[in-house]
């Protein structure tokens, strides 16, 4: 099994290099962040039942005694039809289709008895959405828009004394963004504005366990000011460049979980999980040389939530099967529902299942279908002009995991 460890330390690594290309979860938040989690539509979320809940609770870190790992690799197919479009530059629907692809990796080492540390790597946040028909008749709305993000959250934690642990750590954070359009004055041509950031927030963390059946995970994740800056081009002018600025703050997150142990083979998990996008009320983009807007976009989202039940059967002593069922409501109010992100409220369905393959050597299996709920579109702008359209969505997630004990 030696061989297996070194394969699985360089897939590790490699993982953190990959960064999510598409948004799932309410808002361009992105929930896929753990194998086992997606199994059970994220009803262990913040419990504490393997190293990949300290994205949701960083107080996880202490739930491995030595050294551990785990990463998560996955696939997110969705599928975003508009139809009956009804716009001022033309009434041609498209489909948006872009592949998403996630890695995540989780790290633990203990210290001391009482005392730990770890890291998480992950991408919170991700979106491509790209018409597949460059020329539809939304096109001054999206051609494409791009968000990726890259966020590294050193941990410790400490027991205080068996049954409680606490702990917090930062988060570092890069996020680049991509936004494209066709320029109204000149739709053979793009307007597009690129900006980057790096910026720093804090995670907390409780994990509870007041009797060895029951586990009580609640978790905090802090809200990150960004201050991007980049380059627009092609407005009103294609020749003409300008330095723009734009801020933006991710939203805080609060997950709380519990899980319980009905028998020595049978777990059950259930989830809440709160979203604080009302922070996002707008997007601007400023001129560096003038300190005027060059583009701007209302957003007026509103918080969101996430509910989740599922369940947890060990099968026999190296297989253990799980499923689970969860609603998400999405921050986009129907006012301001746009090309970029044409949002709705979701159903989650999960499957999933553990193999150990060894003492120290764990593989992992989900799979999640989402039912989005139909919606409209309906914007008008003085630049723009008119788009009404119906939309459709849906999506299905692939991940496999692994988990290795040093």
């Amino acid at each position: 099994m030696r061989t297996i460890g070194y394969i699985a330390s360089g897939v590790i690594v490699g993982s953190s290099l990959m960064i999510a290309s598409s948004a799932i979860a309410g808002g361009f938040a992105i929930r896929e962040q753990s194998t086992t989690s997606l199994g059970v539509a994220f009803a262990d979320s913040a419990a504490g039942s393997d190293l990949s809940s300290m994205f949701w609770n960083p107080a996880a870190v202490t739930t491995q005694d030595g050294m551990n790992s785990l990463s998560s690799f996955t696939v997110i197919v969705p599928n975003t039809e508009f139809s009956d479009v009804a716009a001022t530059f033309g009434a041609t629907g498209t489909t948006m289709d872009s592949l998403g692809l996630l890695a995540g990796s989780y790290f633990n080492y203990q210290l001391s008895p009482k005392l730990y540390v770890g890291a998480s790597i992950n991408a919170p946040f991700g979106l491509v959405t790209e018409p597949n028909n460059r020329d539809w008749g939304g096109r001054v709305y999206n051609r494409k828009s791009e968000m990726l993000t890259l966020n590294v959250a050193p941990t410790v934690g400490y027991k205080i004394f068996p049954g409680v642990s606490v702990a917090a750590g930062l988060q570092i954070q890069y996020i680049k963004a991509r936004l494209a359009i066709a320029n109204p004055l000149a739709l053979a041509t793009d307007v597009v504005q690129k900006a980057e950031d790096i910026g720093v927030g804090f995670t907390l963390g409780l994990l509870l366990e007041p009797t060895p059946s029951t586990k009580i995970g609640l978790g905090f994740r802090s809200s990150i000011s960004h201050d991007l800056s980049g380059v627009q081009f092609g407005h009103p002018n294609p020749a003409n460049n300008l330095d723009v600025s734009a801020s933006f703050d991710s939203p805080e997150m609060v997950t709380a979980s519990i899980r319980q142990q009905i028998t020595p083979s049978l777990a059950v998990m259930v989830n809440y999980e709160w979203s604080n996008w009302s922070r996002l009320q707008d997007l601007t983009f400023i001129s560096e040389s003038t300190g005027a807007s060059v583009g701007s976009e209302e957003f007026l989202w509103e918080d969101s939530y996430f509910v989740s039940a599922g369940a947890e059967m060990n099968v026999s002593e190296a297989l253990t099967v799980r499923a689970g069922l969860g609603y998400e409501t999405s921050p986009v109010p129907d006012a301001t529902r746009g090309a970029r992100l044409p949002d709705s409220d979701r159903i989650w369905l999960a499957l999933g299942g553990s193999y150990e393959w060894s003492d120290s050597m764990t593989f992992d299996f989900g799979y999640s279908h989402i039912f989005f709920d139909d919606s409209k579109i309906s914007l008008a702008s003085a630049t723009k002009g008119l788009l009404a359209a119906n939309v459709t969505n849906s999506a299905d997630i692939i991940s496999i995991g692994m988990r290795h004990k040093w």
